[in-house]
């Protein structure tokens, strides 16, 4: 079989980036699927099942009271909580960030692939996997700094929304019962929300770019992060970044219906639980590539705009096999 041509290096519009996007994955989808599979496969179906093993007693009980509402006691609601195995389910998140753990490596070993269809070379599931295993280190620390600058938004964020409400019920005190008051506040209170959801989107993907640092870049984690932030978190690129975003996350939020359909015919049917939980995990790692391959596509879009045909080359180093 022949490699593939290689991809013209230039920058993208949005419709671009995602057109490229969906190219890719659909004319490579066995292997960069499989980069995230052969990683992910094991913790998330292990854990999608306990869950689901864990809170099938549960869910069986309600269904009963649902039939029968005439039958429901004190006892009989309260058989509900009594009726989750809290040991599956405590095995099950376990397993779940696990594959979390894993998915920023699996995650990286995509954008890795991303990088030899750009210099016409066919992905290399152990390839791209060894590519991102090697900087490790670099990853894990990635993750505790993500996890503690995540800590840090959600304080600021708590003490932020306690000054708000007290400035909120300042200004009701002040206002009276003015009818036009209410809405303007509801109208500020939702801005607020959609704007802290977009800060959060533009934040997660700033760290996948400082990780594509890492693996592809070889940088140092704090310049990684530096430059994550920095391409992100400008007056020329949030917004096209939001928009990639978007669109990935409701490409993930369709798969994620269909999965849950699937799921929710197989939750309730004792001795289904394992097949519902492979269901849920091969159509989660499909959603989960989806969107590596966008966030990667505008990596190698905003690297282009900056750094112009330089990227060539560099692309070429990384592609290349290791000594």
């Amino acid at each position: 079989m022949a490699a593939p041509a290689p991809a013209t290096l230039r920058p993208l519009g949005v419709g671009e980036v995602i057109d490229r996007a969906l190219t890719l994955y659909v004319r490579n989808f066995v292997p960069l699927t499989a980069t995230m599979l052969v990683v992910l496969f094991v913790p998330l179906a292990i854990g999608e099942y306990f869950l689901a093993d864990a809170q099938s007693g549960e869910w069986r009980a309600m269904e009963s009271i649902w039939l029968h509402p005439g039958s429901a006691t004190s006892q009989s609601l309260t058989g509900i909580t009594s009726a989750i195995s809290y040991p599956e389910l405590f095995l099950g998140y376990v397993m779940l960030f696990i594959a979390f753990v894993l998915g920023i490596f699996a995650n990286n070993a995509v954008a890795v692939n991303i990088a030899a269809i750009y210099t016409g070379r066919r992905p290399s599931v152990g390839g791209s996997l060894g590519a991102a295993f090697r900087h490790a280190g670099g990853l894990i620390q990635l993750i505790l700094w993500g996890l503690l600058i995540a800590i840090g938004a959600y304080a600021l964020l708590v003490v932020l929304g306690i000054l708000g409400v007290f400035g909120i019920r300042a200004m009701v005190l002040s206002s009276g019962s003015s009818p036009w008051f209410a809405v303007i506040i509801i109208i500020i209170g939702a801005c607020i929300v959609l704007a802290i959801i977009g800060l959060a989107c533009l934040l997660a993907l700033a760290l996948t770019f400082a990780g594509y640092a890492i693996v592809i870049e070889n940088r140092g984690v704090m310049q990684a992060l530096a430059s994550g932030f920095e391409r992100i978190f400008n007056g020329r690129e949030w917004g096209k970044a939001l928009l990639i975003v978007i669109v990935a996350a409701l490409i993930a939020l369709g798969i994620s219906m269909f999965s849950g359909l699937g799921y929710m015919l197989t939750f309730l049917a004792p001795g289904l639980q394992a097949a519902g939980a492979i269901w849920v995990t091969c159509l989660g790692i499909v959603s989960g590539v989806v969107q590596t391959v966008f966030y990667a596509v505008y990596y190698y879009d905003v690297r282009i705009r900056r750094e112009g045909y330089d990227l060539e080359a560099a692309l070429a180093r990384l592609a290349s096999p290791a000594p």
